[in-house]
């Protein structure tokens, strides 16, 4: 054998060798199908969605559509916010894919109310919905504020200070004879309507005490609680009678008496004025001295001293009157 082909030999048989050195076995297993799920809930919220007014206590529906692959028995939760969606708070969580919920609208009064509804399925991926633009919880406006009363001549006057809340246009007087009395139908005096805010009773009786209150109503027709109470005892001008008689003594003085009803505060200037028939027009009294002029109390059984003869002379009449008119003065 020669050379040339030992060497052809040997390299064939290295080439088998090589080829038995190593052979790779590859082995399998397959599992049951499962669920593989990265998609979150589809949820879309259609009431409360934006515009709506309520009142504490209404019962509103929740309405929605959820949607997902993986829900449970009670995916969905419910909550409500005051101040735009900066915070939530719960209504109810844990419930069932309805699609509705009756709300019962909490006393919570804002302008920035929103709903939210979240549905969470099994594997904790989260979608929600929240009202598309804020809705209103409309409750019961502040009561007026920095009341006052004023008692004056046949009147009492309220006065207090406007309400800050937009929606108020009036405001409703009570009045009773009784402090702390019960605001009901019987109590109601009269409505002012925005924008006044001064309420003058003049049906009042002399000497009685009045208890005012004042509450604020919104255009929903929500009455604020009461002002604070106020009162004030009325008083009415009035000269109650008048009587004169003449001195039988030849002095030619006449002595008027009378008596009238105000302000037990006040002080009036009292004029004693005379016409010797009713044809004739009213002439003051001069050279009058006692319960006249200014600074009068009232009161009963006042008494003028009137020298006639030195203001009208010889003069007769049978048909002769005293008028007494009181003004009050300014305090």
């Amino acid at each position: 054998m020669n050379w040339r082909k030992l060497i052809l030999v040997f390299i064939m048989f290295c080439s088998f060798i090589s080829q038995k050195v190593y052979t790779q076995v590859i082995a399998e297993g397959i599992s049951e199908s499962d669920t593989l799920d990265s998609q979150p809930p589809e949820i879309t919220l259609y009431t409360p969605n934006g515009g709506e007014v309520y009142l504490p206590g209404d019962s509103v529906s929740i309405t929605w559509s959820a949607t997902d692959s993986s829900f449970g028995s009670n995916p969905i939760n419910l909550f409500y916010s005051i101040d735009g969606g900066v915070n939530y708070i719960e209504i109810q969580t844990n419930l069932e894919n309805s699609g509705s919920y009756t709300w019962k609208v909490p006393n919570n009064p804002s302008e920035n109310v929103l709903v939210k509804v979240s549905g969470v399925d099994l594997y904790g991926l989260e979608g929600f919905d929240v009202s598309d633009a804020v809705f209103k919880i409309d409750g019961p406006p502040n009561p007026p504020q920095n009341i006052a009363l004023t008692v004056s001549d046949h009147a009492i006057t309220l006065t207090w200070d406007a309400s800050d809340e937009g929606d108020v246009n009036r405001y409703i007087i009570y009045r009773d004879t009784t402090s702390g009395f019960e605001m009901n139908s019987s109590s109601v005096l009269d409505t002012v309507f925005a924008p006044d805010t001064s309420f003058t009773d003049s049906l009042v009786v002399h000497g009685i005490t009045y208890y005012y209150v004042v509450t604020a109503m919104d255009s929903m027709g929500n009455e604020s609680v009461a002002s604070s109470e106020l009162s004030g005892t009325a008083y009415i001008l009035g000269i109650l009678s008048v009587t004169f008689s003449q001195r039988r003594d030849g002095s030619k003085i006449v002595d008027i008496y009378y008596s009238f009803v105000g302000n037990p505060d006040g002080s009036y200037k009292i004029t004693p004025y005379v016409r010797l028939s009713s044809e004739d027009d009213w002439v003051e009294c001069q050279h009058v001295t006692g319960d006249t002029g200014e600074g009068i109390k009232p009161g009963d059984n006042k008494n003028i001293i009137w020298e006639f003869g030195k203001q009208m002379g010889e003069v007769y009449s049978s048909r002769a009157q005293i008028k007494i008119e009181a003004t009050e003065q300014e305090p």
